[in-house]
């Protein structure tokens, strides 16, 4: 019987990571986005406002149509490989192999792509243009209360690729996902099995059905993580290897590690990068001439300051504006200093005014 084991990145498993997942752990790969457009409307589906049901792009963080985006913010986060998400990429079936080309085109056969799909438009045509554009592994999305199509499944062995299923974790499930488990084991080679989690875009509909998180701490929901610990075991008696990926490996690890590599490469020269990857620098609002003139005047380089013309504001070191706070502030000029994700859309954490 294969053991269970706890892995040093918060997650349990059977064997071997896949290799798609082994390259997220470590930050490796960007997520791109296909669109939003999805057949099935599953309730636990976590995907934003902003991308559920529209036909939208996304690399990582940054919405564009433009792929030379998608190659510059691949190349930012040191990605060695793409995760190719939606809504349903099959939905699109001809957008993402022509991105699956231009990326193999781009970066070479061993940058590694994977794509999540449901299996409503899992066919033998489909999956001959995935596989023939280059797609590595494929990982589908069952639908745990109908198994009519379950069988599309089969489709994908005829392909020499890594095939996947991966699932959230639904509490009050279990019989429906043992079933399931038991209809794939000829048919995969790992299993992903994931801690429900509540979204903004999904806690409505998950507090109605009775779901909460498990603590006031965490987005996982109570009882995914238990049920998911008993599915492992019965797991142990078939070969496909296993994975219970938690809520903290997908936002501490996972995502933290890939912030952390984009964080290296686009810090400017103001900028304090901390131990979580977050950019620290001085703003200064207000009339941003005056402000560039004042920095001039008082002999601060060229290279520790710039006007940020999308946001209104001046960005330069947090030193800058400390030591010259009170001189900001004679001028009518608003010194702050802000923590924010290097990441494209640059959220902001904290910003405090001095």
């Amino acid at each position: 019987m294969k053991q269970i084991e706890k892995t040093k990145h918060c997650s349990y498993k059977i064997g071997p990571l896949a290799n798609g997942c082994s390259q997220c752990i470590k930050g490796s790969k960007s997520v791109l986005f296909i669109t939003g457009i999805c057949s099935n409307n599953c309730f636990f589906c976590p995907i934003s406002d902003q991308k559920k049901n529209k036909d939208v792009i996304f690399i990582n963080e940054w919405k564009t149509n433009d792929f030379k985006d998608i190659i510059k913010e691949i190349k930012l986060c040191d990605s060695k490989g793409v995760g190719i998400t939606g809504g349903d990429p099959l939905s699109r079936i001809e957008r993402t192999c022509n991105f699956i080309k231009k990326l193999k085109k781009q970066f070479g056969q061993k940058f590694h792509i994977h794509l999540y799909t449901p299996l409503v438009l899992v066919n033998k045509t489909n999956l001959k243009k995935l596989y023939n554009a280059g797609l590595d592994e494929i990982r589908f999305h069952p639908d745990l209360e109908n198994n009519k199509l379950w069988e599309n499944i089969e489709y994908a062995k005829t392909f020499d690729w890594d095939i996947g299923v991966e699932i959230p974790i639904i509490p009050g499930k279990e019989k429906e996902t043992k079933t399931l488990i038991d209809f794939i084991s000829d048919k995969i080679k790992f299993l992903n099995l994931n801690e429900l989690e509540i979204s903004d875009t999904n806690a409505n509909k998950l507090v109605e059905q009775g779901y909460k998180t498990k603590d006031k701490i965490s987005y996982g929901v109570k009882g995914s993580e238990m049920l998911a610990k008993k599915l492992l075991k019965y797991c142990q008696k078939y070969k496909f290897n296993v994975h219970y990926c938690t809520c903290t490996l997908k936002d501490r690890i996972q995502l933290a590690n890939r912030i952390k590599k984009r964080a290296k490469n686009t810090a400017r020269k103001y900028d304090f990068v901390d131990d979580e990857g977050m950019l620290n620098k001085g703003l200064i609002f207000g009339n941003l001439s005056k402000a560039k003139k004042l920095l001039k005047d008082y002999n601060v380089p060229n290279f520790l300051y710039e006007i940020d013309k999308e946001r209104n504001r001046l960005l330069t070191s947090i030193e800058v504006v400390v030591k010259l706070k009170d001189i900001l502030k004679e001028n009518k000029l608003k010194p702050a200093i802000v923590k924010e994700y290097p990441t494209h859309d640059r959220m902001i954490l904290e910003q405090e005014f001095l």
